[in-house]
């Protein structure tokens, strides 16, 4: 019995050591990245990633963070911020499910991968509190295995930072039937792989799903007289806010739900903004693939004709 608690014990300090290892962890990313399909399936699987309680909360997809420093200021007014700095895209108060999980190292790993992989996949995963996640937003008519059918049919998904000026100037003033979130952009293809490989336990389980409200998207104007709009590109600059489905306030985009995520703005370094990178990916149309326009045949307008012009927002 001593023998078993001592063995236990030197591993759990093993493991602690390791997770402070900066080496390990970044063996461990790369190897995950490196996982041949069936190590992957072997060695990881998914959990739900939603262990905090259910707040508000805010998506950023901006090509430059001064635009989300200006709308979520708190010496400013929503009443400023709506004339000259961003505008809601109707509908707001729109119900999404979202569904969310992260990576995890499986009880019964694949014998595949050795002790030291394992250890170090464990380290770089447990690094963060967070973890490594993706959140998908769908409309409440869709799940998880429409998301995934759409994905598989069309090949692949070009995230937001990746579509063509013409179509994302469209978008923004449309709100997405999917909005896809995922911690770092590389893990993407792994995690449609799990997903894929998980469907049928992933739809039984409520655990991975809750019911949320998207509030308001909200997106930067083309100009505006009192701030300088340089440097930025209005169309692809927006937020996305939600809440609770359950959640009786913050029920519209305002002074006070603004001022809930002021910690945003603090974040910013206004002399070197961050740009944006490939974390966001938005589905618009389910009839074709996500850096298209999907544009019905009518009486009036066929597959030849121009794309819509798009709106200058004033």
């Amino acid at each position: 019995m001593f023998s078993k608690l001592t063995s236990l014990f030197t591993e759990n300090l093993n493991l602690s050591e390791m997770n402070d290892n900066p080496e390990a962890q970044r063996e461990g990313y790369n190897r995950i990245l490196n996982l041949t399909d069936e190590e992957l399936i072997g060695t990881l699987c998914l959990e739900p990633a939603t262990t905090e309680p259910q707040v508000s909360r805010i998506y950023q997809s901006y090509q430059s963070d001064r635009f989300v420093a200006a709308l979520l200021d708190p010496r400013t007014s929503s009443e400023y911020k709506f004339n000259e700095i961003c505008q809601i895209v109707e509908p707001q108060n729109v119900e999404y499910k979202r569904f969310a999980v992260k990576l995890k190292v499986k009880s019964h790993p694949t014998k595949a991968l050795s002790e030291e992989d394992i250890n170090n996949i464990k380290a770089y995963l447990d690094k963060g509190e967070s973890g490594e996640y993706i959140n998908i937003l769908m409309k409440q008519d869709l799940n998880i295995s429409d998301f995934l059918n759409y994905v598989n049919e069309v090949g692949s998904l070009k995230s937001d930072e990746e579509i063509d000026d013409d179509i994302c100037k469209i978008n923004s003033e449309r709100i997405p039937r999917i909005l896809i979130f995922v911690s770092k952009p590389e893990f993407f293809s792994c995690f449609l792989k799990l997903l894929n490989f998980y469907l049928n336990s992933l739809e039984e389980s409520s655990s991975y799903c809750s019911r949320y409200v998207l509030i308001g998207k909200v997106i930067q104007r083309q100009d505006s007289d009192y701030m300088s709009i340089k440097g930025t590109i209005p169309h692809r600059n927006c937020v996305y806010i939600f809440r609770p489905l359950n959640l009786d306030y913050y029920k519209c985009v305002n002074d006070e739900l603004l001022k809930s995520f002021s910690n945003s703005f603090e974040t910013v370094d206004l002399k070197n903004p961050k740009y944006g990178d490939h974390r966001f990916y938005s589905i618009y149309d389910m009839e074709c693939a996500n850096d298209k326009i999907n544009i019905k045949t009518n009486n009036n307008l066929n597959e030849k004709d121009p794309l819509p012009e798009y709106s200058i927002i004033e």
